[in-house]
């Protein structure tokens, strides 16, 4: 039975979340270890699977966590686990040392976002070393869970890494959820039934503030205040804080302790469920003081919904996300505030609609479906219907063609019910811009590695392979569970199982060469000795790959061949672009150039279209301020970074589209684009070259400035009507309605 051993420096009694994740994971077959230290007076433990407590001399301070950090270090050394979970920055090191060191899988809980506490906010120094210690090991990190959208989305925009969200959310009762969807009357005889069991008044509206921490300065003074000004609230203040004492002095002083508010303390889980049920409004005030609070989902939140009672709550982005219409976000907490919004609830029609969204809530938000995701990410590491994409670059936004049709592979492997892992590379920053919405990709986890830049300096690998074969990528292989598919020539530098599928782009040799022809001067040498590199590299690459090899097009097939390769399969483009050529009408005189014009060919194609009888627009990115000026004074409009949508109207609503390229390697992605999208399609000869292709695809062909000029007028010549544009679709087809790459993995 493999072992998983989890890690946690909370109490373990008290910590639900880490003991709901454990036995998800006992559930999936694995014997389970808990670890943690003592606390003072622990409370005794009666778990299913197997704990470690262990006690540290200092209880805080720098010497507690280095204390704490060698003896977590000193079991996991004794332990061998298959898996090791670390949850929260805490126990991050010792877990990824040992992982690394074994070569297991690290997943990492994260339960809140650690350097954003206002312990550690307000220490600079100290946070910086908990930031070295995330940039150091976050990265290694085999798999990422943590609680809400906007920490996932932070943990992908600082080190391109995504994470499973997997809220933390109240255990589903045993006979389910004690109410239908809209049960008003059995809510309400639920609750006098709780209000007669713990001696609390019927006549009167009942508010609860709980949790473990009610602290000072997090809305609780306020709230005190709050029911102090209403003619008959009763406060119920239930579980536990530094602010209980403040609290407790306040309601002395001004007389409203029995008769205002009760202050009932820590109390067991089933009692707090009761004290919840007997309320009418639920309270969470938490203050926007660090990047912490503001973007915190406090637990209350869920057990307010699980009783089905409305919410009062400040206005933090992921408990507003998470309210709707189960109660009201207010924007200041003050005792102003807090009245208004309450005595708002408390009108008849609105109350109740606020009890309906909460029980609806209720019906998401429970442990039931949030295990879930922990399944899905358990067997993802098993390996189960899992593929894991190598890609030569990240995908966001993606940088060129090969990339668009990485990130078309991942969406049809998703739409298939397969779980991708995709290991991206980058020699830019790990820092990404565009951070992607991890919601629209629940089958995705995304990984993104520095490149290694001094392996410019080998004497033997060709730079694209070398820098890519880095200690953090050989050791994501070696926990990467399931089907393997590598991108390209640039990440078989990295010891991939015998039955892992090559997707040949284009013999990258043959590209170089072409890139050094254009080239002048140090670049022209380094372009060549690159491409020298590369041949004998993918010479011998050819001859050792025993896996499947699947080409682009029958041109890339026969290279792959050519350097002694075994037979490859054929395999078009996955990459889907939404729409159709128009079905007819009036072409304006227009010509659309798409690409990165920073590429020495794409240049070329700018300034021969520059001089057309017709709207020219250059669509794409990396302009030189030299285009652009000659852009101005020619009158060529430039569509500077275009989003999906905008290319898609480009091609859409121009007569044509030009396709440069002056080798024949691979297959053009904005050509399959213009498949799509296009009309007429004007293309290089090289563009074309090993497509078999005919003249009902809507394409006409130049090789020169001269033959250009041709090969428009020749287009704007020819009629658009409905005939031909059905004639052309159905030309098109086999280029648009690919072959399923799932279908071919199976």
């Amino acid at each position: 039975m493999p072992k998983v051993f989890l890690s946690v420096i909370n109490d373990l009694h008290s910590d639900q979340r880490v003991h709901r994740t454990c036995m998800v994971w006992q559930e999936m077959g694995y014997e389970v270890v808990l670890s943690g230290r003592n606390y003072p007076n622990p409370a005794p433990l009666a778990r299913p699977y197997r704990t470690e407590r262990f006690t540290c001399f200092f209880h805080r301070g720098p010497l507690f966590y280095l204390e704490f950090q060698w003896r977590l270090w000193e079991i996991l050394r004794r332990e061998k686990p298959d898996v090791y979970l670390a949850n929260d920055l805490d126990t991050l090191w010792p877990n990824a040392y040992w992982a690394r060191r074994r070569g297991k899988p690290l997943v990492y809980d994260s339960h809140e976002y650690f350097l954003g506490a206002p312990e550690l906010e307000s220490r600079p120094f100290i946070q910086s070393l908990w930031r070295w210690v995330e940039r150091r090991y976050v990265p290694q990190i085999t798999a990422g869970v943590t609680v809400n959208a906007s920490i996932a989305q932070a943990y992908y925009a600082e080190y391109g890494q995504s994470m499973d969200i997997v809220r933390n959310v109240p255990l589903l009762p045993q006979d389910g959820l004690p109410f239908p969807p809209a049960g008003d009357d059995q809510q309400e005889s639920r609750r006098l039934a709780a209000c007669k069991a713990l001696d609390l008044p019927t006549d009167r509206p009942l508010w609860i503030l709980q949790g473990a921490g009610i602290n000072i300065d997090r809305g609780a003074e306020e709230l005190l205040e709050a029911v102090g000004l209403h003619p008959n609230a009763l406060l119920l203040v239930v579980g536990s804080g530094d602010a209980f004492p403040h609290l407790q002095r306040t309601a002395e002083a001004q007389g409203w302790t029995g008769s205002k508010v009760r202050f009932i303390g820590r109390v067991p889980r089933e009692a707090l469920a009761r004290y919840t049920e007997a309320a009418h409004l639920g309270f969470s005030l938490d203050k926007p003081k660090s990047q912490n609070y503001r973007w915190s989902l406090p637990n209350k939140l869920f057990d307010y919904f699980q009783a089905g009672i409305p919410v009062i709550a400040s206005n933090l982005v992921e408990v507003a996300a998470h309210l709707g219409a189960a109660g009201r976000v207010i924007h200041e907490t003050t005792p102003e505030a807090i009245l208004s919004a309450a005595n708002e609830l408390f009108q008849p029609e609105v109350y109740r609609h606020a009890v309906q969204a909460a029980q609806q809530a209720a019906h998401r938000y429970h442990w039931d479906h949030e295990k879930d995701s922990w399944k899905r990410l358990i067997r993802r590491l098993q390996g189960e219907k899992t593929v894991h994409v190598w890609s030569m670059d990240r995908l966001e936004p993606p940088p060129y063609g090969g990339t668009l049709e990485v990130g078309g592979q991942v969406e049809r492997l998703v739409q298939s019910g397969y779980q991708v892992v995709l290991h991206a590379t980058t020699k830019a920053a790990l820092a990404h811009t565009q951070a992607l919405t991890l919601s629209e990709h629940p089958g995705v986890q995304f990984k993104t590695y520095p490149r290694n830049r001094w392996a410019i300096l080998s004497g033997s690998r060709p730079y694209i392979v070398g820098s890519r074969s880095t200690r953090v990528l050989r050791a994501a292989l070696a926990t990467a569970n399931g089907k393997h598919l590598v991108q390209g020539t640039h990440l078989t530098g990295l010891n991939f199982p015998a039955d892992a599928i090559l997707r040949w782009h284009n013999p990258e040799a043959t590209y170089y060469r072409s890139l050094g022809a254009y080239a002048t001067g140090l670049k022209r040498a380094y372009l060549r000795w690159e491409a020298a590199k590369l041949l004998r590299w993918e010479r011998n690459l050819a001859k050792r790959w025993q896996g499947p090899v699947w080409a682009l097009t029958a041109g890339d097939a026969q290279a792959w061949q050519a350097l002694g390769g075994h037979t490859a399969k054929i395999v078009p483009p996955q990459k889907r672009f939404p729409g159709t050529p128009p079905e007819h009408g009036a072409m304006r005189k227009s010509l659309v150039v798409p690409g990165k014009f920073s590429v020495v060919e794409n240049e070329r194609a700018a300034r021969w279209t520059a001089a057309l009888p017709v709207e020219v627009m250059w669509a794409g990115h990396d302009f030189s301020d030299e285009l652009r000026r000659i852009a101005g004074a020619k009158g060529v409009q430039i569509l500077d970074q275009p989003d999906d949508v905008a290319m898609a109207r480009a091609f859409h609503d121009a007569a044509m589209v030009l396709v440069h390229a002056e080798h024949s390697l691979g297959l053009k992605l904005k050509l399959i684009q213009a498949f799509y999208q296009a009309r007429w399609i004007v293309a290089h000869e090289a563009a074309v070259q090993g497509l078999d292709w005919t003249p009902d695809m809507g394409i006409f062909t130049y090789h020169s400035p001269e033959s250009l000029s041709e090969a428009v007028n020749q287009a704007l010549n020819t009629p658009w009507d409905a005939q031909r544009a059905q004639a052309v679709r159905a030309a098109r087809s086999p280029w648009t309605q690919p072959s399923s790459i799932a279908t071919l993995l199976d």
